[in-house]
C-alpha cells in the first residue's frame, strides 16, 4: 500500500540538514537557504494547518537560547523579526505562532515528566516535570537526565569510556519525535517518558492526523518512514539545528542505532497516542545459550508453562518407561 501525501516525502522541503549544517554559514546566506522552504511550509500549513502555524496570542516573546544556537550554527547575529517570520516563528497578521511560543522563553505549554521505577511500577525511584521551558530547553535537560540513568564509564588500559545502555542516538531521536508528533493542543497531558531496568517507553499524546488510521501508521513505521505532520515549522527549525536530522528518517535511524543488536526497538501507534519502547542493549552478555532462547520465548508469548518452554526451546526430554 502507498499513502500519497508530500508530507511523507523526506526531501519536500528541498533542505538536507545535516548538508546544511556541515559547513559554517554566515547568517544572511542561512536565511536565504531557509526562506523557500519556510514559503512552503507555510502553504502546507494553509492547507492542512498544523497547530504550531495557528496565532498564539502572545506578545512580546524573546528567544535567547534559539538565537545562541543559530548564532553558533549558522552565524545568524541576530535573531530578529524579519528572521523570525522567515523561519516560522511569527506571521506579520497574526503575530507569533504557537512554534514561536515553543521556542521562547515565555513557553505555557506541557513539557515532559519522566519517571524513574525500581523493580516495579510500585518502586518509584526518581520523578521530574520539565514544565513552562522552552522546547529546546527541555530536549536538553531530558537528555541528560537520560545519560546520568543509562550511562556508565568503563576503564580498559587506563582509558575512561561511556558507555551508554541505551543506544545515545536512539534515544535522542525518539525524543524529539516525541516533542514533534506531540498534541500540544491538549494542554493538561505531557510526554511521559517511563523509564526502567530493561527499558524506556515513550509516549507522545495526540490522535493520529486527520485521514490516517492506526493501521496505516503502522505500516508506515514498519516501513521505516516517520513523518511529523502535527507541528510542521517545530520540526523545521528541530532539522535546521541538527536535533533532528533529515525529515522521514526518525524511525529509521531509531532502528539503525539496534542494527547490531539481538534486542529491537518498537513502535505502537494508537488513536490516541504514539510510543516508542527502546530496550536496554547488553541484556543477553551474561546469559548462557538456553538461557537467551527461553527469554526470546517468553518476550515474543508472556506467561506461559513450563511444558511449554520445553516443548517450543527443545528442552522436552521423553521418559523412557521400557524396564531395564
Amino acid at each position: 500500500m502507498e499513502y500519497q501525501s508530500e508530507m511523507l516525502k523526506p526531501d519536500v522541503f528541498g533542505l538536507n540538514s545535516a548538508d546544511t549544517m556541515r559547513k559554517p554559514l554566515d547568517g544572511f546566506s542561512f536565511l536565504s537557504s531557509v526562506r523557500s522552504n519556510t514559503k512552503s511550509l507555510w502553504q502546507m500549513s494553509k492547507k492542512s494547518p498544523s497547530f504550531d502555524s495557528l496565532p498564539s496570542g502572545k506578545n512580546d516573546l524573546s528567544f535567547p537560547v534559539l538565537e545562541a544556537m543559530l548564532r553558533q550554527k549558522a552565524g545568524l547575529e541576530h535573531l530578529d523579526q524579519d528572521s523570525q517570520i522567515i523561519l516560522g516563528l511569527y506571521d506579520h497578521k497574526s503575530g507569533y505562532t504557537n512554534a514561536g511560543l515553543l521556542f521562547s522563553s515565555e513557553n505555557s505549554f506541557p513539557g515532559v515528566e519522566v519517571i524513574r521505577y525500581g523493580n516495579s511500577k510500585k518502586e518509584i525511584l526518581a520523578r521530574r516535570l520539565f514544565d513552562h521551558q522552552l522546547i529546546l530547553e527541555i530536549y536538553f535537560d531530558v537528555s541528560d537526565l537520560f545519560g546520568l540513568f543509562y550511562s556508565m564509564e568503563r576503564i580498559e588500559d587506563f582509558e575512561r569510556t561511556r558507555f551508554f545502555q541505551i543506544p545515545e542516538a536512539a534515544f535522542q531521536e525518539a525524543l524529539a519525535n516525541a516533542l514533534l508528533t506531540q498534541d500540544w493542543s491538549i494542554k493538561a497531558i505531557p510526554v511521559l517518558i517511563e523509564m526502567f531496568e530493561d527499558r524506556i517507553e515513550i509516549t507522545s499524546p495526540g490522535g493520529l492526523p486527520e485521514g490516517m488510521s492506526g493501521k496505516m501508521v503502522n505500516e508506515l513505521y514498519e516501513r521505516k518512514v516517520y513523518f511529523t505532520l502535527r507541528n510542521l515549522l517545530t520540526a523545521h527549525v528541530f532539522s535546521l539545528l541538527g536535533l533532528s536530522r533529515e525529515y522521514g528518517t526518525g524511525s529509521a535511524r531509531i532502528q539503525e542505532a539496534y542494527r547490531k543488536e539481538p534486542v529491537k526497538p518498537s513502535f505502537q501507534i494508537t488513536e490516541n497516542s504514539i510510543k516508542t519502547t527502546l530496550p536496554v542493549i547488553g541484556q543477553f552478555d551474561s546469559m548462557k545459550r538456553d538461557q537467551k532462547r527461553i527469554y526470546s520465548f517468553l518476550k515474543k508469548n508472556g506467561s506461559s508453562s513450563r511444558l511449554d518452554i520445553q516443548l517450543h526451546c527443545g528442552f522436552f526430554k521423553i521418559q523412557d518407561d521400557r524396564p531395564a
